[in-house]
């Protein structure tokens, strides 16, 4: 073989061998990138979310229900006879006792008119007592003894309505309360059922909401309930009243809750929430933050199981307080997905933190 047969021979076999390397090396680097992305996925793969481990707990449930206070009675107070007003002593605003002049009506006549009455009543008792008398002595028939007896009672009953209608010009308070209105002045005339003035009782005052149908039934007489005002102020007293009837529109029941008010500090009309106890359930204390919705659009939560296996648990809110929202329909104990549960999904093997959180800011 000539110089020149072997040297292309050699040129040949070293380019056999550098293509050669080259190939290996990049199948080398090729394996390597495909092992970081496995690598990789196999780490995003699982999810790292923060929880917290909720045990469920015995709960007296409330129900917040809207609602006014108002007047215990509110009543028209009328006239049962004509004439002037002579003197209004029963003025808008004021405080009166039961029995306290609202308005008083000229005497006019009745006062004589009575005199007259009780006069000829004397009259007829002493005729009919005379009539008597001879009848039992038989000098007397019996008719005209009764016609004695009929006019003696016509006599009684002219006299106590003419006693009556001058008791009926001092138009009197029929219960303790506030003269809301005063419709009237004094030299007015009053007819027979016009109204004197408007008379309300607020001790006690009442306080009346409206319940969903579904809650009415945990609900009884004496229940002791918060009430808080929108001035601010919070009482506390018991259901008096519960609805038998809904209202046709709302489907709702009426309840009413009574406070004493001897002060009559507590107006009628103020806007108030009552903190209504409806029973007691087993439930879990949990942040609003935490619900989430399904593809259904089901109020839940994201749980995660002994095998870090993500579930979804419908919830009902039964209740609420500072501190969170209480819920039924879980398990006893749960590991509940705080942060991050929007980011799983039904199924999702995940890796969850149960440090709490403070300690973590501690640290």
């Amino acid at each position: 073989m000539s110089n020149r047969s072997l040297i292309a021979l050699f040129f040949a076999l070293g380019m056999a061998v550098w293509l050669f390397s080259g190939d290996l090396a990049r199948n080398k680097v090729t394996a390597d990138e495909d092992s970081i992305v496995e690598n990789k996925v196999s780490e995003t793969e699982v999810q790292l979310v923060r929880g917290i481990r909720s045990t469920a707990t015995s709960q007296d449930l409330f129900l917040d229900v809207r609602g006014q206070t108002n007047a215990n009675r509110i009543v028209q107070v009328k006239s049962e006879v004509s004439g002037i007003i002579e003197e209004v002593p029963g003025e808008k605003g004021k405080r009166v006792k039961a029995g306290d002049l609202l308005c008083q009506i000229a005497i006019d006549s009745r006062r004589s008119d009575l005199a007259e009455a009780l006069a000829n009543l004397k009259s007829t008792q002493l005729e009919y007592d005379g009539i008597r008398d001879l009848n039992q002595r038989g000098l007397q028939s019996e008719i005209i003894l009764a016609k004695a007896k009929a006019t003696l009672e016509q006599s009684r009953a002219k006299a106590k309505r003419a006693e009556l209608a001058l008791q009926k010009t001092r138009i009197v308070a029929p219960f303790d309360g506030i003269v809301e209105k005063q419709p009237v002045e004094a030299g007015h005339f009053l007819s027979p059922g016009a109204t004197c003035v408007t008379l309300i009782e607020i001790d006690p005052i009442l306080v009346t909401g409206q319940v969903a149908e579904r809650n009415i039934a945990g609900i009884h007489l004496g229940d002791e309930v918060e009430v808080n005002l929108i001035t601010g102020e919070t009482y506390t007293a018991a259901v008096s009243f519960i609805g038998r009837s809904p209202d046709t529109n709302t489907r709702t029941y009426p309840i009413e809750v009574t406070i004493e008010n001897p002060a009559a500090s507590i107006r009628a009309g103020l806007t108030s929430t009552m903190r209504v106890p409806v029973g007691m359930e087993i439930a879990h204390l949990i942040s609003p933050a935490s619900l989430v919705l399904d593809d259904g659009g089901v109020v839940g939560v994201r749980i995660v199981d002994g095998e870090n296996i993500v579930h979804f648990k419908s919830v009902k809110i039964v209740s609420e307080d500072a501190d969170g929202i209480w819920v039924t329909g879980l398990p006893e104990v749960i590991n509940l997905i705080t942060v991050g549960q929007e980011e799983v999904f039904e199924g999702q093997v995940v890796k969850i933190d149960l440090t709490p959180l403070i300690s973590i800011v501690e640290s």
